[in-house]
């Protein structure tokens, strides 16, 4: 069998036969990162401290790649901006986050009807304790220079701006702060975990991530940091994507053997011809062929001599002599096949 494998003909067939494997495997394979693609793991370089520069740019969103960084920015506020958006979470308790206008150190301007302004950063500068039906009073934005430092998270959509006396949004929207504060912004929005005075440093431990006890300007047990954490995912896996995965292996494995099985019975074939040759009964006139002693008969359809392999005992009663119209030795047309 492995001598007839070595020849051209089937050197071909498993050549084909492998280059279905390898799309076979190949798709397997896009099925199984197919099922873990929607997962979200933590990223410990995103922790680190880093020049808000290197993820906010102008005219560019806030990507997967860059979502949940942490940066730095030094800048100051611009007074009377800050809003509050309703329905914010901290460790079980009801309240707002203050958002504030933001201009950094290093930005560039934008020019809109006729002005020029510095683009800013939308700061989600704290959270602080109220009630849903009822907004706290929102504290003023620290004055001066200040180094801030949080976690750069994505924009939400623009909702309804219900509350206008209070100043109270229902979603942290850049586009609808634009618009609001008249200001060019960046996408995404900065959560502080950190916030100091121009003489003072951000704390920062041995891995360059913001420390613990970092606080922001005026914190109070009603106005906190916000100290978002990286969103992860890693318990989503689409099961339908593994059972596909599965089913294009059992493919390869199956033009394999469906190649070797048709090997197989390819050298079976060749070692035992007579198991795969095709017999009919003939009943009629027999004939002996004089120079070979080989029988043979006259097939009116074919209008052809053919000899058969044998013929029965029981038969030979039937077997007449050479026609007058034969040819002294009869050379059938197709071999002979046929057996009484």
């Amino acid at each position: 069998m492995w001598k007839l494998a070595f020849t051209p003909r089937w050197l071909g067939g498993l050549l084909l036969a492998l280059v279905f494997v390898t799309g076979f495997v190949a798709l397997s394979s896009w099925q199984f990162n197919a099922s873990t693609s929607q997962q979200v793991h933590s990223d410990p370089a995103k922790d680190r401290v880093r020049p808000y520069t290197e993820i906010l740019q102008a005219h560019q969103p806030v990507t997967n790649l860059t979502v949940d960084t942490v940066v730095q920015a030094k800048g100051e506020y611009v007074p009377g901006s800050s809003m509050l958006v309703a329905g914010r979470l901290n460790e079980g308790q009801h309240g707002y986050w203050v958002l504030s206008e933001f201009i950094p150190e290093g930005t560039d301007k934008a020019t809109a009807l006729g002005s020029t302004k510095p683009r800013a950063i939308t700061v989600a500068r704290a959270w602080i304790a109220g009630e849903d039906d009822h907004a706290p009073s929102i504290p003023a934005e620290p004055t001066g220079t200040v180094e801030v430092a949080g976690r750069v998270v994505n924009a939400q959509g623009a909702a309804p701006y219900t509350r206008t006396a209070e100043k109270v949004l229902e979603s942290a929207s850049p586009a609808q702060l634009t618009n609001l504060w008249d200001s060019p912004l960046y996408d995404g929005v900065l959560t502080l975990s950190a916030e100091v005075p121009e003489n003072q440093k951000i704390p920062l431990n041995e891995q360059y991530t913001i420390a613990e006890n970092a606080t922001i300007i005026g914190q109070s047990q009603n106005l906190r940091p916000i100290r978002a954490a990286q969103a992860t995912n890693d318990a989503n896996i689409n099961w339908l994507n593994i059972f596909y995965s599965l089913e294009w292996l059992i493919f390869a494995a199956f033009a394999l053997y469906l190649w070797g099985r048709m090997l197989k019975d390819a050298a079976h074939r060749a070692a035992e011809p007579a198991e795969y040759t095709q017999y009919f009964e003939y009943e009629g006139e027999y004939f002996v062929d004089e120079a070979t002693g080989r029988p043979y008969y006259w097939d009116p359809a074919d209008e052809q001599y053919y000899f058969f392999d044998e013929v029965p005992e029981e038969a030979s009663a039937r077997v007449e002599d050479t026609p007058r119209n034969a040819p002294e030795s009869v050379n059938p047309q197709k071999p002979a096949d046929t057996k009484d």
